[in-house]
């Protein structure tokens, strides 16, 4: 989740960013996180001058952590990490990965086409992210986990029908707005 819509806001503070027109049950799922992994509470912060709004976390020691974890240096930017290699190791790690990725940064949409006068309607999965090594990273436990993915620039994409149910089934999402519309395509 972090690698997604997370910031260093400072050396102090954390933030992770989310659309307060229809997130707000996630951002009170990542503060009820945050308290339940490492005891700090948290503040939701909505900037509707700049239609933006985030999960605020003061500590320090969470700061330190995070860049620990990732291995960002100094005043270093998130762009410049390297995932923990355990991340990749165990199933359980894969899902969470993928799982905080999707929550973050991902999307469910219907695709409709029309051929020979027919109509087509199918449900699939988009990720984004401007960060090669993390779409790779997400892509590889994709794969790993038997889902089918392909990758076009700073997106990767579940076409099949069929990969997106078994992605919602083997994975899910913690986000109200992803498991609405999955709910609402997949008929």
């Amino acid at each position: 989740m972090f690698l997604g819509d997370g910031s260093f806001a400072n050396k102090y503070q954390i933030a992770v960013s989310f659309n307060h027109r229809c997130e707000d049950d996630y951002a009170e799922y990542i503060c009820k996180l945050v308290l339940r992994l490492f005891g700090l509470d948290s503040r939701i912060r909505v900037r509707k001058q700049y239609g933006s709004a985030e999960v605020v976390v003061n500590s320090v020691a969470l700061v330190d952590y995070l860049r620990e974890l990732v291995e960002i240096r100094g005043g270093g930017k998130k762009k410049d990490f390297r995932l923990p290699p355990w991340l990749m190791r165990g199933r359980r790690c894969k899902i969470g990965f993928v799982r905080g990725l999707f929550d973050s940064e991902g999307c469910v949409y219907k695709h409709t086409y029309y051929s020979n006068g027919k109509c087509y309607s199918y449900i699939k999965i988009a990720v984004t992210n401007y960060c090669g090594r993390i779409l790779d990273a997400f892509q590889g436990a994709l794969q790993s986990l038997g889902i089918e993915s392909v990758r076009y620039q700073n997106r990767v994409h579940i076409y099949s029908a069929q990969d997106a149910k078994k992605f919602f089934r083997l994975i899910g999402s913690n986000n109200s707005k992803n498991k609405i519309r999955f709910r609402k395509f997949s008929h």
